[in-house]
């Protein structure tokens, strides 16, 4: 049953969600015109809840009402009445990091610094105010469609340090598994370098794709040669006991900058002697420009160091070789017709053809596909267009599931939307109407 607190506010029936110790809802501010969310505990609901979950409701009411920080969702109202207790604030379009992770692995490390940083961000918000989050982890991190944007939610268990000392007097733990600091889990009390312990935690499990042991640490830039060593420096300094940790949430951001910094070598020295994470992170700073007015052996260097990633079957060379082929979709756009169609054909493989970890193609792939039929001019446009029309006259689309058919969708509508589309939209409309045709014949059944 939904809350009905005025005519003001309009809710979906459905739940949105539960969080913490309620249940979340969405709805309409109708006299503001925008949309909320509603955190409602309330007996109606089919639960008998305490005094002390109502008092952690109350709570989480007062915390979010001093927070004010543009990575955390801002409340609007709140009210205590009898029968229901609810917050209103506002709504974050988007999915958590668990659901983003289970969709498409390992959060490639360009992504993730935009969003930890953020966190941290929000994370230093919080603690100069006084107040320890206390659950830090994958599903109470919400990232925005467009993937620019991620909020710190679900403070519903966050305390200022009285509070704290209140409550771990008595050696009562909350948190989740997994994710606390060894002060936490002891029951002993906290203060903001146990946030950023978790952080640490849930950063490591992001770019690896797979929960840390931290008993036999396996390096992220074992894992994943794309990824600087310095960033395995800043996840151990988290978490190290609580005397010697890393215990700043600006300093976290700050560090995490620093071990992505682009290298002070030549690029013709990295080219050919630097390890794969500074080379990612080289090409992370050139444009198509600069990439087609390197001189002819480099560009064919980078071209083959590429090839010979993509070809291996090393799986620590897995993520540099999705990272490159992201990067080069965008970047190679003005090269040579034939070296960009080292890049292409690769790419449609690896975006829908492979399997990986259980999960059939790359979702960084196919988004950098997309951009590249949008944006890719006259040799470049020409090159997508053939071989995604051959990948398309291969592929047994009757097959494949909805969100494949979507994903195929969004990169003809690229293409065909390109002003350099001329010759070949032809073959491209019809496999936009089989896509079309498929769907809806799905739906016709259902």
């Amino acid at each position: 049953m939904t809350p009905q607190p005025a005519e003001r506010f309009s809710f979906q029936q459905a739940l949105h969600g539960a969080g913490g110790f309620a249940k979340i809802i969405r709805g309409k501010d109708n006299v503001l015109d925008r949309e909320i969310a509603v955190k409602v505990l309330d007996p109606l609901l089919g639960s008998e809840f305490s005094e002390a979950d109502r008092e952690r409701f109350r709570r989480e009411a007062r915390i979010l009402a001093k927070l004010s920080h543009p990575n955390i969702p801002a409340i609007y109202d709140v009210n205590f009445g009898e029968g229901h207790l609810w917050i209103i604030f506002q709504f974050i379009e988007g999915k958590n990091l668990r659901e983003i992770m289970a969709e498409s692995g390992s959060i490639p490390i360009a992504t993730a610094r935009i969003w930890f940083q953020q966190i941290a961000s929000a994370l230093d918000h919080a603690h100069r105010l006084g107040i320890v989050h206390r659950d830090i982890k994958p599903e109470n991190i919400i990232v925005t469609p467009d993937g620019n944007s991620a909020y710190l939610v679900d403070f519903g268990i966050a305390l200022s340090a009285e509070e704290g000392k209140r409550l771990t007097k008595s050696g009562y733990v909350i948190g989740t598994p997994g994710y606390m600091s060894p002060e936490q889990q002891a029951g002993d009390p906290v203060d903001g370098s146990s946030d950023i312990y978790s952080l640490a935690i849930t950063l490591y499990e992001s770019l690896a794709g797979k929960p840390i042991r931290q008993a036999l640490y396996e390096p992220l830039s074992t894992i994943n040669e794309a990824i600087p060593p310095q960033v395995d420096d800043l996840v151990l300094a988290c978490l190290e006991d609580k005397g010697r940790r890393l215990d700043s949430a600006k300093l976290f951001s700050s560090q995490l900058a620093g071990a992505l910094q682009l290298p002070s070598k030549p690029f013709s020295e990295v080219l050919s002697h630097g390890r794969l994470h500074e080379l990612a992170l080289s090409l992370e700073s050139l444009t198509a420009s600069d990439i087609v007015r390197l001189p002819m052996g480099q560009r064919d260097l980078l071209t083959s160091k590429i090839n010979d990633l993509v070809t291996s079957n090393e799986p620590s060379l897995q993520y540099p070789s999705e990272r490159f082929l992201e990067l080069m979709l965008t970047r190679g756009v003005f090269l040579p017709k034939e070296d960009y169609r080292d890049i292409v054909t690769p790419a449609i493989e690896w975006a829908f053809e492979r399997t990986f970890d259980h999960r059939l193609g790359k979702n960084t792939i196919r988004e950098a596909l997309e951009v590249a039929g949008f944006t890719a001019r006259a040799e470049a446009h020409q090159v997508l267009l053939e071989e995604f029309t051959a990948f398309l006259n291969r592929a047994r689309l009757d097959d494949k599931e909805d969100w494949y058919l979507h994903a195929i969708r969004e990169v003809i509508v690229a293409l065909m939307a390109n002003p350099a589309c001329t010759e070949g939209a032809g073959a491209l409309k019809t496999s936009l109407r089989n896509v079309n045709r498929i769907q809806r014949s799905r739906t016709e059944v259902s």
